[in-house]
């Protein structure tokens, strides 16, 4: 940790440094506790005293404790707490509010998606036949994103998450898009940056419909000269968009940039990631998590788990820190659309994240604990729900997509 943080507990400058209560949702990535709600023994930490340096140790705490007592420079919270400003509040992210039912929503949600996922496959068609992008259908089918997302975003995230393997191109265009509305949502953007930020993903890889189909398609990794071809889509996007005067210049440099780093070492510029516009620094962690996720025909997807340890492993590096940070409070350890077994041998599907746990989500539970069917009943695991024999329902683990018979796609049916 960095000795300069406000929140170290060595300090080069001499400050003095007091003990704060702080409820343990308010818990972020740096802050040094001192204290528990708890005898230290109740909570599984190798030592008293700990300085929290990863989103693990965060949902820890926040699992374990309603609130922490932390070490910090009584200059900064005392400068914190008299002049908060927007940005710092920002930081504590309310989530997603919800104007409809998660199921209420599921409808509307599957329908956008179909008009969406047709529309995306025109648009790829269209510009591998050289043809013209109907833009005006395009801001209709992102405004139906937009508007299914602010009446309930994890009905459009759920849905999304069903991914097939054999339109990778179109359906990644998709989900980028829709992925960039509901962060933006979460982001508490309003509506007209959702639409904008919505459609500068969904066109955001438009110019792969330009690296030859060998490439684009190899059922394994690409050599080196094949990469340095298929880097060049980030240019050809650009030049498609730009032939679309009344195109918004940002959906153009989206498309241009969204392999750029933070630290300047990415393409087609190298320009470090300070220049680039927040919408971009969100595309650039939105498309690398869902390409990490998703099956490739030469390599099976990562648990979604895993995908956020790579985000958060390369923040600062590859990716915009504080933006990192909030994207994994959106998706969650266990983001909508996860297959869960519970600790009493249960079996559910996410339906959403809880920003303040995010080892605690709200479920839909589909199988008893001896695998058999059972009536789709949702429980919000942040309540402490009690089974059948007293104990808390906690997740035990993720299970991919078809265990136990189960396919996500067939609870979809409405």
């Amino acid at each position: 940790m960095n000795k300069n943080t406000p929140f170290s507990n060595t300090n080069e400058k001499s400050t003095k440094l007091i003990e704060v209560k702080l409820p343990a949702d308010c818990l972020e990535i740096g802050m040094h506790v001192t204290r528990l709600d708890r005898p230290w023994t109740e909570v599984p930490v190798l030592l008293q005293g700990l300085t929290i340096n990863s989103f693990e140790d965060v949902d820890l705490l926040r699992t374990h404790c309603n609130h922490v007592f932390i070490e910090i420079d009584e200059e900064f919270w005392l400068e914190k707490g008299s002049n908060t400003s927007k940005e710092d509040k920002a930081k504590h992210y309310p989530g997603f509010r919800e104007r409809k039912a998660f199921r209420e929503e599921l409808p509307r949600a599957k329908l956008t998606l179909e008009e969406t996922r047709s529309h995306v496959e025109d648009i790829l068609d269209s510009i591998e036949r050289d043809d013209g992008i109907d833009i005006t259908k395009s801001r209709a089918v992102i405004s139906s994103c937009v508007k299914s997302i602010l009446a309930n975003a994890n009905a459009l995230l759920w849905l999304s998450q069903i991914k097939d393997q054999d339109h990778y191109t179109a359906e990644h265009c998709m989900r980028v898009g829709i992925l960039a509305i509901a962060f933006g949502r979460f982001l508490d953007m309003d509506e007209k940056e959702l639409e904008l930020l919505g459609l500068s993903g969904m066109l955001h890889d438009v110019g792969k419909m330009k690296i030859p189909k060998d490439i684009l398609n190899k059922p394994s990794r690409l050599t080196r000269i094949e990469f340095d071809i298929m880097r060049q889509h980030t240019t050809f996007g650009k030049e498609i968009l730009e032939t679309y005067k009344d195109l918004e210049p940002m959906i153009k440099d989206v498309a241009h940039y969204h392999h750029e780093r933070i630290d300047g070492k990415g393409y087609p510029e190298k320009i470090h990631g300070g220049y680039l516009h927040k919408y971009i620094r969100m595309i650039t962690i939105v498309d690398a998590y869902d390409a990490i996720t998703s099956n490739r025909s030469y390599k099976a997807g990562s648990p979604a788990f895993d995908a956020l340890k790579i985000l958060f492993s390369e923040r600062g590096k590859h990716f915009d820190t504080e933006l990192v940070e909030a994207f994994i409070r959106m998706v969650g350890v266990y983001p909508p659309g996860t297959l869960v077994e519970l600790t009493n041998g249960e079996v559910g599907i996410v339906i959403s994240a809880n920003t303040e746990s995010r080892l605690r989500p709200k479920i839909e539970l589909v199988l008893t604990a001896n695998k058999k069917n059972r009536p789709p009943y949702i429980i919000n695991l942040l309540d402490d729900v009690l089974d059948e024999s007293g104990e808390v329902y906690a997740v035990k683990t993720g299970l991919a997509n078809g265990t136990y018979g189960i396919n996500v796609k067939d609870y979809t049916q409405i």
